[in-house]
């Protein structure tokens, strides 16, 4: 007999969302949905073959997470997850001490609930793997999403944010296994590693730190796509340079090898009758020009401050950092609509 989604919400955009995802958990899911019904009125009859029950914490009444625990305990074995308003998981605190709850935001995408179920369904989860954000401790100084390093800044190695990325999405040890052409035992490994590393007690708790630095991801593009992008990230791999006013960066044919960013002063682009300002950000198209050459000569009007990227760092950034690529990418595209500029 197939198992049952039991779904306690009102009817609305988040609820139709929930019963339209259902197939993607499984064949055998057969899920339904109850407006009227609460946690606590719920009996045996009611949860016969359900295996997972989605509850809007929202509309359960005085004290929820009470309520929701009195529910976990009175029937073990059923995976619970409570859908609230928080964005910043303080939500999953108040479930995190009973297992068999699992806490979710609202705010949360389709792309990334999919796979948070899935792995709630998933048959090899024990219950510490449903406390999801127990003792979950990654920001700097906040809950707003910006204050969450990035995988980079968490020690991760690319190998081992491609199997995190991976295992946000769903997938068992044995799928990454298969998609990464690596032995599922190297998988555990890296597992292991990305737990350690991120001081997280199980996968779950993994899970939700890649899904808070995805929205930081997303915020990165969002601000770059406006230009206001904070590259200050980039400053440590950077070498300062001060040159007096008259001074040659770089003239027009030589081969573009460094990115630059102006500290204090100003940048006459001679050929084009163009000058740029402090923070102005210039040097960026030669190096990814095919043939890797200045069309436009920079010189200092002024004596300048400047810090300098090497075209190494530059294409790190580019590839590691969505945020930095979008912005370069709109500084390239308006400086080439506008006409020519610094390169």
């Amino acid at each position: 007999m197939a198992s049952k989604a039991l779904v306690l919400f009102d009817r609305g955009p988040f609820s139709d969302m929930l019963m339209d995802l259902m197939p993607e958990l499984g064949a055998d899911l057969e899920a339904q949905i109850e407006s009227q019904k609460l946690p606590a009125s719920l009996d045996g009859r009611d949860l016969d073959q359900v295996r997972i029950l989605l509850v809007d914490v929202d509309r359960t009444g005085p004290n929820p997470a009470l309520r929701l625990v009195e529910l976990a305990r009175r029937f073990r074995g059923l995976a619970i997850v409570a859908f609230g308003t928080e964005d910043d998981l303080s939500g999953a605190q108040r479930f995190q001490q009973e297992p068999g709850i699992t806490y979710m935001p609202k705010s949360y995408s389709r792309v990334t609930i999919v796979p948070a179920l899935r792995l709630v369904l998933s048959s090899d989860l024990t219950d510490s793997d449903r406390e999801v954000g127990a003792g979950l401790q990654v920001s700097r100084g906040g809950s707003e999403p910006d204050s969450v390093p990035s995988l980079k800044d968490l020690g991760l190695t690319d190998a081992e944010a491609e199997v995190l990325g991976l295992a946000a999405q769903g997938k068992t040890n044995h799928e990454i296994a298969l998609a990464l052409e690596k032995s599922e035992g190297t998988v555990r490994i890296q597992m292991s590693a990305i737990l350690r590393k991120l001081k997280v007690r199980n996968r779950s708790e993994a899970i939700i730190v890649a899904m808070r630095v995805i929205k930081v991801v997303r915020s990165q593009i969002e601000h770059a796509q406006h230009d206001d992008l904070d590259i200050g990230f980039l400053l440590p791999h950077m070498e300062y340079r001060r040159y007096p006013a008259g001074h040659a960066v770089f003239h027009k044919g030589d081969i573009a090898d460094e990115l630059y960013l102006i500290q204090r002063g100003r940048i006459s682009l001679p050929e084009i009758h163009k000058e740029l300002k402090e923070h102005d950000l210039f040097g960026e198209i030669g190096i990814f020009a095919p043939d890797h050459k200045r069309t436009c000569s920079a010189v200092c009007a002024t004596d300048v401050d400047l810090f300098a990227l090497s075209e190494d760092k530059v294409k790190q950034a580019y590839y590691l950092n969505p945020g930095f690529a979008m912005f370069v990418l709109n500084v390239i595209t308006k400086r080439l609509l506008g006409g020519r500029e610094p390169n």
